[in-house]
């Protein structure tokens, strides 16, 4: 009877943190789309900084925040954030695990991931399954893809 309660108690739990509707993603408590894990980390560490001391923040967890300005066009497993001043960096989702719109480049969005010196594993993009093939950037430093929040389409 208590595993059966507790049963039902988990299937309730992964009913409320799927979307609603196939192709919907799950809200932040901004009402932000929420892809992946949620955003736990509060303070942004600004992209300057990553890119001027980038062996400070390897193997940390971190949150970058700014505007889409480029994305994965086959499957969106990488998304490039741009910060208000200019400054960009990419975030990939390693495994694949976090998939984003493709459509979503402007919109502004919060990355959490831990910050690498190199990715974990080769990226191919011919793998996408029904992608058509394309290039993906290969940077020196990548943040791997935790939790993504994209703000709502304007």
């Amino acid at each position: 009877m208590l595993r059966s309660r507790l049963l039902v108690a988990a299937l309730a739990a992964l009913a409320l943190s799927l979307p609603a509707h196939a192709g919907e993603s799950p809200k932040s408590a901004t009402g932000a789309d929420r892809f992946g894990a949620p955003v736990t980390v509060k303070k942004s560490v600004p992209i300057a900084k990553l890119q001027k001391q980038p062996e400070k923040f390897t193997g940390k967890v971190l949150r970058i925040e700014g505007v889409v300005k480029n994305v994965c066009q086959g499957a969106g497993c990488w998304v490039e954030v741009e910060d208000a001043k200019g400054g960009s960096f990419i975030a990939r989702s390693l495994d694949e695990s976090v998939l984003l719109p493709n459509d979503c480049k402007g919109r502004r969005v919060v990355v959490q991931g831990t910050f690498l010196s190199k990715p974990a594993k080769d990226h191919d993009p011919a793998a996408h399954a029904g992608a058509t093939p394309h290039d993906c950037p290969a940077p020196t430093y990548v943040i791997s893809t935790q939790g993504v929040e994209l703000a709502a389409k304007k």
